[in-house]
């Protein structure tokens, strides 16, 4: 164990980052339904956010994974405990290779045409796009995230000292109560996901963690071997969920709460059938049938492509690993140690 300690003691840091902040922020305004204690917040900046603005974040969102990009690949800014603006700063200044990289992550590597419309734009004009990323920043954070930073930056900071006196006192315990799905023994960590993700010490040279009040309820990680980053979820005193339940969450649940449904779904697993194959498969009309597919397909758990006049069927196996994302983070959830109300 004191091998261990000492591995941690070496190898751990704890970051504040405004401006990862800011970007779990800009996630949270483009997929709220998972982030219930930030349903709220996400609403009202959106209902006083300027349609030009909305629109920039839909489309920025839609090429960075939900702007995940930013925050669990590879460091590509150093931006660590950088000021917002420093950080816009050094995007500006960013080669054109590398903005793409950062933007677009692992799709920059793409052919042009497996790219969507609006990668194919972004790779015609990568300065164009640069620009216009930066000037967005800066209005999204002068217009709208600032008084918000300026709200929760003191207890971010707070949590930063706090668990940096816990994990002098005992370094394992306290990394392992970061997240009820991130666990480390004696020779390993482990992230548990739609997969589960182990690495041994000896393959990581640092591990940072990264407080936000907006990350809840992700297991948030950046698992660029042999620097890994963690997200560390910080409530706050007035922070209340109730008995909220994701909707998206609840539509998929709702679409399998079907006995037919489930059988269908197990038949399109491993394969694809028509509407009419189906029919021989099962004890079940056509239109019945149609209809469960329908409902099945609005809650993105087949997706269908014509051949002719046939729609053949198949499993979205995205989806489904999903799910067991979705509801772990739902059920973890309150797990999560609170704050003090001191």
């Amino acid at each position: 164990m004191d091998n261990v300690n000492q591995w941690l003691a070496k190898h751990v840091r704890f970051i504040y980052s405004p401006f990862r902040e800011m970007m779990t922020s800009l996630h949270v305004l483009t997929n709220p339904s998972h982030h219930l204690t930030r349903l709220e917040w996400a609403k009202k900046t959106k209902s006083n956010m300027l349609s030009s603005i909305w629109n920039d974040v839909v489309l920025f969102g839609e090429v960075t994974n939900e702007w995940l990009n930013f925050l669990d690949l590879e460091d590509l800014l150093q931006y660590e405990e950088k000021h917002v603006e420093e950080a816009i700063e050094q995007i500006k200044l960013l080669p054109e290779k590398t903005f793409l990289i950062l933007l677009l992550g692992q799709r920059a590597t793409l052919t042009y045409e497996e790219l969507s419309m609006n990668e194919r734009k972004i790779h015609s004009k990568p300065k164009q796009y640069r620009d216009k990323l930066c000037d967005f920043l800066y209005t999204y954070h002068q217009e709208y995230f600032a008084r918000e930073l300026f709200r929760v930056e003191p207890w971010l900071i707070k949590a930063v000292h706090e668990i940096k006196k816990q994990f002098k006192e005992d370094p394992l315990q306290t990394m392992n109560s970061i997240h009820p799905r991130f666990k480390l023994d004696r020779r390993t960590i482990k992230f548990f996901k739609a997969d589960t993700w182990t690495f041994h010490f000896g393959e990581l040279s640092k591990l940072t963690i990264y407080p936000s009040s907006f990350i809840a309820p992700h297991l948030l990680v950046g698992m660029e071997v042999p620097e890994i980053m963690v997200y560390l979820h910080v409530p706050f005193p007035v922070e209340t969920v109730e008995n909220a339940v994701p909707e998206d969450l609840l539509h998929t649940l709702t679409a399998l709460g079907d006995k037919s449904r489930l059988q269908l779904l197990k038949l399109l697993y491993f394969h694809s059938y028509s509407t009419q194959q189906l029919t021989l498969l099962t004890d079940l009309a056509k239109s019945t049938i149609s209809k469960h597919l329908k409902i099945l397909e609005k809650a993105n758990l087949i997706k269908g492509e014509r051949h002719g006049h046939f729609v053949f069927y198949q499993v979205n196996h995205y989806t489904l690993n999903q799910l067991k994302v979705d509801l772990n983070q739902y059920l973890n959830f309150r797990r999560v140690k609170s704050a003090n109300k001191t």
